[in-house]
């Protein structure tokens, strides 16, 4: 269940919400794709898309989380959460087959889907294409590579440039030191040849010379202050992409150690959660079967006592009607006898009375004996229907699990 380097993902990283329109009634049902980004705002995706056609009418929300790393992992988070949820891919395509489907299920978009007929099948085709984890990292890597190689190259050609500058530098300053040791050299001539006279009549030639040394020293300063200053300032922007790079190193390994973090903390998390999703599955279906057996069990004892009290009643019926037959023979009997006797003629009265009584008794006794019966019957009929709806439950139960 946990992601591996050879698993084909969707890429710009995508998610899959399905069953947006099998929410109940009272929940209105949203096409706007603002009203998913909101709803799923915790995952940050960046791009939401509403698919649903009369084919298939149940719908789809298509998230897209973006190519960089930290999208990979609010996608799997989301596919997580709906998958510790009973929600997740395997669950809707089994709620599907069993007919009915309640509420939203979520997962990671991969090969499978991407290759898939239908609606999501070929939206993901049009805007995505199926890439792993270890080629996203191998291309991610190379554009790192290929940033560093164009910043080495900068900082080459920055280097070349300074180079370059330093030299004319140099080669300047060396030719206006040469220009100023002529200049005195000719300078401390003309003092040592001339005498007094012929150096005042030169003085305007030296001072030229003199105020001409000067402003090629000048210019040569002011040259070399601008060179230096362009020196500084490519020495600083060398220094800051340096900097830039070393930050983009770190970042890198930050991030890829990050990625690693969640990526074994997720898998860690999914394993608990289906570890103790398979305990819990485990228990309902043991204590289902123990349920299945007990009442199985009693309802068998119900009706076995039922079917033995039935049988008794049925017997203890038929000696009452036996016992009711017999009595309306005497009765009949002590009717048709015709006695002079005047002292039996009360006695026979009296008997007949007794034997009436005892009579209306025992038709009494066999209406209340029949409801009994019937209730009791009525119970067993009960207790069948009962005990087959149990059975159809169990079954519905473990085709779930």
């Amino acid at each position: 269940m946990a992601s591996s380097s050879d698993e084909r993902y969707v890429w710009p990283w995508t998610g899959i919400v399905a069953n947006i329109f099998g929410k109940p009634k009272h929940e209105p049902v949203e096409c706007d794709s603002m009203y998913w980004l909101r709803k799923f705002e915790q995952y940050k995706p960046e791009e939401a898309y509403v698919l649903h056609c009369a084919e298939d009418p149940t719908g789809y929300v298509v998230l897209e989380f973006g190519t960089e790393w930290t999208g990979f992992t609010q996608m799997m988070k989301l596919d997580t959460d709906f998958l510790v949820d009973h929600h997740g891919k395997k669950d809707y395509y089994e709620s599907r087959k069993m007919g009915y489907s309640s509420g939203l299920f979520g997962w990671c978009a991969q090969a499978e889907d991407y290759n898939s007929e239908g609606l999501v099948g070929n939206f993901l085709r049009q805007k995505a294409e199926l890439k792993t984890t270890s080629m996203v990292a191998q291309e991610s890597l190379n554009e790192k590579t290929e940033t560093l190689d164009h910043l080495y190259g900068e900082i080459g050609s920055v280097n070349k440039k300074i180079s370059e500058m330093e030299s004319k530098y140099i080669e300047d300053y060396m030719s206006l030191d040469k220009m100023m040791k002529e200049i005195e050299k000719k300078r401390d001539l003309l003092h040592q040849t001339r005498a007094e006279d012929d150096h005042v009549n030169c003085a305007p030639v030296l001072k030229s010379m003199v105020m001409r040394g000067r402003e090629i020293t000048y210019k040569a300063m002011e040259k070399n202050k601008k060179l230096q200053q362009e020196i500084d300032t490519m020495n600083d922007e060398l220094d800051r992409w340096c900097q830039q790079l070393i930050e983009q190193e770190k970042s890198t390994i930050q991030q890829r150690r990050k990625f690693e973090e969640e990526k074994k903390s997720q898998m860690e998390s999914l394993i608990l959660a289906t570890e103790k999703q398979m305990k819990a599955r485990s228990d309902v279906l043991s204590l289902l079967e123990k349920h299945q057996v007990c009442y199985v069990l009693f309802v068998s004892s119900f009706r076995s006592d039922a079917l033995l009290k039935l049988e008794k009643e049925k017997g203890n019926e038929q000696n009452l009607n036996l016992e009711i037959a017999e009595l309306e023979e005497q009765l009949k009997v002590l009717r048709c006898v015709n006695s002079e006797e005047a002292d039996h003629e009360n006695k026979r009265k009296i008997e007949i009375e007794e034997i009436e009584e005892k009579l209306e008794d025992m038709i009494f006794d066999m209406s209340v004996k029949d409801d009994e019966n019937q209730a009791l019957k009525k119970k067993v009929q009960e207790a069948k229907i009962e005990l087959e709806d149990a059975r159809q439950q169990i079954i519905k139960v473990n085709v779930l699990f």
